[in-house]
């Protein structure tokens, strides 16, 4: 196994962040059209606008993409620098990549708040082993 190997679960997360991003535009395009607001009007130029739920919910899924993700990018980077990245880093990487694919699923679908912590959980048992993992290894 090559250690880039674990850089297929970033470049999924990242994948992960953009498309929340793209989906967050028509969204609030489509509530600013419900509402009959502009990008002019004061409220939308200050950040104060009453988004729809659907674009609330993806602003909120994208700004959790530079959560918990900012710790994994640099466990894995950490982890290609100090020649630590093994089979159980990559599975570890792939499993914090799927939940959070799973959690932005659930945030911006049904948003089950259930539903969404026990994904949420499971990416970050994934992530502090990844860095127990690292810091095992630097010793």
């Amino acid at each position: 196994m090559k250690p880039t190997a674990i850089l297929l679960p970033v470049v999924v997360q990242v994948a992960l962040t953009v498309a929340v991003l793209v989906a967050m535009g028509p969204a609030r395009a489509a509530s600013m059209r419900e509402k009959g607001q502009r990008l002019s009007d004061r409220d939308v130029t200050l950040g104060r606008n009453d988004w729809s739920d659907q674009a609330i919910k993806l602003a909120n899924s994208y700004r959790n993409q530079f959560e918990l993700p900012v710790l994994f990018y640099a466990v894995v980077a950490y982890a290609l620098q100090t020649s630590a990245v093994d089979m159980v880093l990559v599975a570890l990487a792939w499993v914090f990549a799927v939940s959070r694919i799973v959690h932005a699923a659930i945030h911006i679908g049904p948003n089950v708040v259930a539903w969404r912590g026990a994904a949420f959980l499971i990416g970050l048992v994934a992530l502090i082993a990844m860095w127990t993992k690292l810091a095992l290894h630097a010793i």
